[in-house]
């Protein structure tokens, strides 16, 4: 029976997203939150193989109290346990102690024979997270992936890549990232709601996880944000044209083989 987790994020949506002109940290007290896209089809990539061999899945995620709302959306959607890692001294972490709070807080639940990960989260983009939790547990990874099966004991993963498909064998344990759309996640059901609400939500802080304040959160993060500005855009000139000028670009296009009639 496969044990996997499934790193997940709250994330806030990309229409209401402001910057706290002080921390120059996201704002997320007037955005309303989602969990990240791609996490949705690492979920479902986990809950595929579940499907076909069996196993656990515990979704994961480092976040404030609210944070638990998107766990039960994950376990509503057939996630088995759901795990809130929440603490104040993780507020404000980068990628770096991100990565290593998740790594940390996997080794605390006894490991796992696979973790996914979304591609990227549309909060920041980076893609770090799921390399990173890679490189703390010092386990294979694949990412950017759009399809895994299972041939025990390995993972077999398939990526593209510039046009090309790269397939990949990996052993256990593994980190993969599964990318935007690899998928179609699977909905809900009242029943897993209930049941998903029923099981609640496991918290774990930093009395269990005992890691130095100073290498998690915002005094561990080495990325450091100086200053921001706001860019305006500004109005862009356009010219109108008649029939004949929309004549002679058309011949010159044609003279230089860019169109074909």
């Amino acid at each position: 029976m496969l044990k996997m987790a499934v790193m997940i994020k709250q994330v806030p949506d990309s229409q209401d997203i402001t910057i706290d002109p002080v921390t120059k940290t996201l704002n997320r007290t007037q955005a309303r939150n989602i969990v990240n896209p791609p996490d949705m089809n690492a979920l479902e990539a986990a809950l595929q193989l579940k499907d076909k061999y069996g196993g656990e899945i515990t979704v994961i995620t480092m976040g404030p109290p609210m944070a638990d709302s998107a766990l039960l959306e994950c376990t509503s959607r057939g996630a088995d346990k759901a795990v809130l890692v929440t603490d104040r001294v993780f507020a404000g972490a980068d990628t770096w102690p991100t990565s290593f709070t998740l790594a940390t807080t996997a080794e605390y639940l006894g490991g796992f024979d696979i973790i996914f990960c979304g591609e990227e989260t549309t909060d920041s983009s980076t893609g770090h997270v799921g390399p990173g939790i890679a490189e703390f547990l010092g386990v294979e990874q694949a990412t950017y992936i759009h399809s895994i099966d299972y041939q025990d004991p390995y993972f077999i993963v398939e990526r593209e890549i510039e046009g090309a498909v790269e397939t990949l064998k990996i052993g256990k344990p593994a980190v993969v990232t599964v990318v935007l759309n690899a998928n179609n996640p699977r909905r809900p059901t009242l029943k897993r709601k209930i049941e998903a609400f029923r099981k609640g939500v496991t918290t774990i802080t930093n009395k269990e996880l005992k890691l130095r304040p100073e290498c998690v959160g915002l005094k561990g993060s080495p990325t450091v944000v100086k200053d921001m500005k706001t860019m305006v855009d500004k109005p862009k000139d356009t010219v109108k044209i008649g029939p004949e000028e929309i004549t002679k670009v058309v011949e010159v296009l044609y003279q230089r083989g860019i169109v074909k009639c």
